[in-house]
């Protein structure tokens, strides 16, 4: 993630406060910022990762709504890495 093509909303930390919250491009960046922080520079999550990231009932929320939607159309996708029934996933960078 370059920080010169970063919005101002998400450098100046208010992107939660606004109307349209959460959207896909949010939640995109919040996964992306959290696997970069994280060291996956490999850019691969698991469903437990949104638990990490979005906190313990995050599936009753907005977010959850969102995530499904991403994942639908294809923006959210399922990586070839599986191990012991777990699925991963990718973001597909634009």
């Amino acid at each position: 993630m370059e920080r010169n093509k970063t919005k101002f909303k998400y450098l100046l930390g208010i992107w939660k406060t606004l109307p349209d919250y959460p959207n896909n491009e949010d939640v995109s960046y919040e996964i992306s910022s959290y696997l970069i922080r994280d060291g996956r520079n490999g850019g691969e999550f698991s469903d437990q990762t949104f638990k990490s990231i979005f906190g313990s009932g995050w599936e009753n929320t907005k977010i959850k709504k969102v995530v499904d939607e991403m994942i639908f159309s294809g923006e959210i996708y399922e990586s070839k890495r599986g191990t012991n029934g777990k699925v991963w996933y990718k973001i597909l960078k634009k």
